[in-house]
């Protein structure tokens, strides 16, 4: 498959130089993220990038120069996904858990009136913001899928959950006063 606007010749120097700075990027991608799973997906992602990139003949002078431009920024913006989520995680998890192990008919009825009240706040939200919330902490839904299956951007999908996530916060307050 040629891809639109890219001649055979392009195309053969971009694979070319992709197949030999291939190894070098695994392993920095290895070793920014940790996990030679992801680095092999964000591998993955460079191409598909450079695939849909919709280049011009001639366009790319140092294919090598900028298919690891491609990688890096692959890289940094999973990374910076990865720290919003970890984010987010670790702001649920305040808002959500205590460390209690001691289970009493009055903890019961506090506990049943504070899920209560989350369901109330769950509720008031858009349905948009509510929906995008649960699909991603109750039934696990990347960010990433999130938004290609809501028409909206990666950042977009985050503002949804962080909107979310102050409500919660602010009854957090609430309740905890």
């Amino acid at each position: 498959m040629l891809w639109a606007g890219v001649d055979r010749l392009s195309l053969g120097k971009l694979i070319a130089a992709f197949v030999r700075v291939r190894p070098r990027l695994d392993a920095a991608a290895k070793a920014r993220t940790g996990c030679s799973a992801t680095a092999e997906d964000l591998m993955q992602d460079a191409w598909l990038k450079l695939e849909n990139a919709g280049l011009e003949d001639g366009a790319i002078r140092n294919p090598a120069g900028f298919i690891t431009r491609v990688a890096q920024h692959a890289v940094t913006d999973h990374l910076r996904n990865q720290r919003r989520r970890n984010e987010i995680d670790s702001e649920l998890a305040d808002i959500l858990g205590e460390n209690c192990d001691l289970v009493s008919p009055e903890r019961t009825l506090i506990g049943r009136e504070n899920l209560k009240a989350v369901r109330k706040i769950l509720d008031e939200l858009p349905e948009k913001t509510r929906n995008i919330f649960l699909m991603n902490r109750i039934d696990g839904i990347s960010h990433r899928r999130l938004a290609e299956l809501h028409g909206i951007t990666d950042e977009a999908v985050y503002y949804h959950i962080r909107r979310a996530l102050e409500r919660l916060a602010d009854l957090r307050d609430e309740l905890s006063d």
